[in-house]
């Protein structure tokens, strides 16, 4: 039980890592996303009922993701600007970083939050499956 305890919120680490880096790739990010869709409802054998509410989860996550980059094109101009002070201001730089990292806040928050109601919708042995698949993945990982 105990071991379960430790792979369901490393299941949902592990979907929202993937579905970060999928949401943070320049080009082709909706690939992406839509790869770890189709892989997770392969391996678990998801319901129709289930992939319709995962590629909801889908598709809030990387409205969510467009939002972050819309922003990004003054986070790096601002960068800029800093870079070529004479001498850079560190309470700027900590802000801007702030707000970079209050947003990745917010995509996680919505990737865990989204993940535990997803989670529930899960039969037993698909709960099962998911933590073989990362008992599995851990293990040719380290």
């Amino acid at each position: 039980m105990k071991k379960k305890a430790i792979f369901i919120p490393l299941a949902g680490l592990l979907i929202v890592g993937l579905l970060t880096f999928a949401g943070c790739k320049r080009h082709g990010h909706h690939k992406g996303a839509e790869f770890m869709v189709d892989y997770v409802s392969e391996v678990l054998d998801l319901t129709d009922v289930q992939r319709a509410d995962l590629d909801q989860i889908k598709k809030e996550f990387m409205e969510k993701a467009e939002q972050m980059h819309a922003g990004k094109d003054a986070m790096k101009a601002d960068l800029l600007t800093q870079l070529e002070k004479e001498e850079m201001d560190a309470v700027e730089l900590k802000q801007l970083a702030a707000r970079h990292r209050a947003q990745m806040d917010e995509l996680i928050d919505l990737g865990i939050d989204r993940l535990v109601e997803f989670h529930k919708t899960l039969t037993p042995e698909q709960k099962a499956k998911l933590v073989k698949k990362l008992e599995d993945f851990y293990l040719k990982n380290t």
